[in-house]
């Protein structure tokens, strides 16, 4: 894509020991290929942005201009940009080009392998006739195709589809520029990606902008014949292919917005862009995978991941709504399971942990979930589902009876949990440790602080989790503080025996009244807990949490948002200096 950056015509052509190998290897997947490639086009809609002045055949009155600027056709195709027609018995798209636009898909995805062929056609088309032939794949879009560039390319990341500079990058910002896209790349000094170069952050509201990372060597298949694209991405990491060679690697994706906060780029809509060029794709398909191909990551040389199930808690967004407040007379509150669900969903994160106290909605009666009927508990499992969420843990408050334990592990049961996080009474533990072997689901013991927590301190747990098989631990770092506990220290202690981990952050020692800042932003040192988990061996879940109401003077989800944003640099080390 030609944008209204110039960098484009700036990146030198220099030639460059190959960094690029051809892979033929298979990534980690969970299914077969879709093919998005119908006659009907039924997995896309067409948005067309305004025609220049040269283009014929519009109906009357439609406005023209240079191409760019102006009024939007919208998603009429009265000149069919974007057809399937049939060339040597194969279903093939016809991209036209005389018209810029998007076809779009209607669906978000995230976590997958794209592969298409290309092949250029003959025609070329104003604003662009003098250039070289240009289009590209656009991917994890937000907005909306009028928000975005010239009225039709939404935010995001582009892989460049053109003449000798297929697999280049750029990092599309939103129309008025105050959404700017930003990734962690390896830039050599010709501002090529070479994967024995250091980390750059590009793009952003960097005073240069940076927008564009040149692929590392041009691998595009002569004008007679088919060239393929791969796509790999992996939350908020991608690698470019071109006939099988490794181009591009990005990591830590996301958009910064106009008061500077971050969000997350981990998923999206994925466009394949109509501009100024005739072109032809076929065989286009996506599969989901878990992670990229080994031999990719190598070569790529993107960071290490230590195999995590990163996620966030529901209890993250417990506040209510103004409406619901005002609504409600009860003492404690909490907002609804849909919409804590649609939150969740919102971080692009997968994993999640549920509690057993929250409202469970309208649809409930208002309900708590631990009130639900077994087959309530099977619709908030199906809601979870239908969010491409996966709740692997569910905090429960347990109770003084075996009864009110039993009742627990059937919602963790029901919800397909693998484990629940709870602070049983210490004369319960051996019956729930019982019904942790009969239902084969783990308890992890969570901590709280000293004045409200039978197991606030690390030592007092570890004498416990000796005698029960079936109970681990749950550490909550941004509560050890509180109680003058170094979290780096308590997680060593606790080696062995952690399922999982809560993570906030906290300001100061021996102060329980805090509320928790996000993750980077407080005292506890995070690199040192990401280091010793490693060193553990630790493969588990950590999950986000924060209990900080959502009003005027904070933002839950900006706080989450920041917080796997430090995370995701913290999973790179050469991005981030160490405290």
């Amino acid at each position: 894509m030609k944008t209204v950056y110039t960098i484009k015509k700036a990146i030198a052509f220099t030639v460059i020991l190959s960094l690029s190998m051809t892979i033929n290897s298979q990534s980690q997947t969970k299914s077969k290929p879709i093919n998005l490639l119908d006659k009907n086009l039924s997995y896309w809609y067409k948005w067309l942005g305004a025609p220049h002045t040269s283009v014929k055949g519009l109906p009357e009155g439609t406005i023209k201009g240079n191409g760019m600027d102006g009024t939007p056709l919208g998603m009429n195709d009265p000149k069919d940009v974007f057809k399937v027609v049939t060339i040597n018995n194969e279903k093939v798209l016809k991209v036209s080009g005389e018209i810029y636009g998007g076809l779009t898909t209607k669906s978000a995805y995230t976590n997958y392998h794209l592969q298409l062929k290309y092949k250029w056609g003959s025609k070329k088309w104003a604003p662009r006739l003098d250039l070289p032939k240009d289009c590209g794949i656009m991917f994890h879009l937000t907005g909306t195709n009028e928000d975005g560039l010239w009225n039709v390319f939404m935010m995001g990341l582009e892989l460049q589809i053109a003449e000798k500079t297929t697999g280049d990058l750029f990092l599309v910002a939103n129309k008025d520029f105050s959404l700017r896209p930003f990734a962690d790349v390896r830039v050599s000094d010709t501002k090529k990606w070479d994967s024995n170069a250091a980390f750059q952050l590009m793009g952003g509201y960097s005073p240069t902008l940076n927008n564009a990372v040149s692929r590392s060597q041009d691998f595009e298949s002569d004008a007679t014949k088919w060239t393929t694209v791969d796509l790999y991405t992996i939350g908020s990491s991608a690698v470019y292919l071109v006939n099988g060679h490794v181009v591009m690697a990005l990591q830590n994706a996301g958009v910064q917005n106009a008061d500077k906060s971050t969000t997350p780029l981990t998923k999206g809509k994925i466009l394949l862009q109509s501009e100024g060029a005739e072109v032809f794709y076929k065989d286009i398909t996506i599969q989901e995978i878990t992670d990229f191909p080994n031999d990719i990551k190598k070569i790529a040389a993107l960071a290490p991941t230590p195999g995590w199930k990163f996620g966030v808690s529901l209890w993250a967004f417990h506040t209510p709504s103004a409406e619901e407040k005002e609504k409600s007379k009860e003492r404690f509150l909490t907002s609804s399971v849909s919409k804590q669900l649609d939150e969740a969903a919102n971080t692009g994160l997968k994993y999640i942990e549920g509690f057993t106290f929250s409202k469970a909605g309208k649809e409930f009666n208002d309900s708590l979930v631990m009130n639900l009927s077994p087959s309530s508990i099977k619709k908030i499992d199906a809601m979870i589902k239908n969010k491409g969420l996966k709740m692997e843990s569910i905090y429960a408050t347990g109770g003084k009876t075996v009864k009110e334990w039993i009742r627990d592990f059937e919602i963790a049961k029901g919800l397909n949990a693998k484990y629940i996080a709870a602070e049983p009474a210490p004369d319960m533990l051996k019956t729930v440790d019982s019904l942790a072997g009969i239902y084969g689901i783990k308890v992890a013991i969570h901590n709280h602080w000293k004045a409200v927590s039978s197991f606030w301190n690390p030592d007092t747990l570890l004498i416990a989790l000796k005698k029960y098989p079936n109970l681990g631990a749950c550490p909550d770092l941004g509560h050890y503080p509180k109680s003058g506990i170094n979290p780096v220290e308590a997680i060593k202690k606790l080696e062995g025996h952690i399922i999982a981990l809560h993570l906030k952050d906290i300001t100061a020692y021996n102060n329980p009244e805090l509320k928790d800042v996000p993750l980077g932003a407080g005292i506890i040192d995070y690199p040192a807990v990401f280091e010793e988990l490693k060193r553990q061996h630790f493969k588990g879940n950590i999950i986000l949490e924060s209990d900080i109401e959502d009003d005027e003077n904070s933002s839950v989800n900006k706080a989450i948002n920041q917080s796997i944003d430090y995370y995701n640099k913290l999973m790179n080390s050469d991005s981030i200096k160490k405290k």
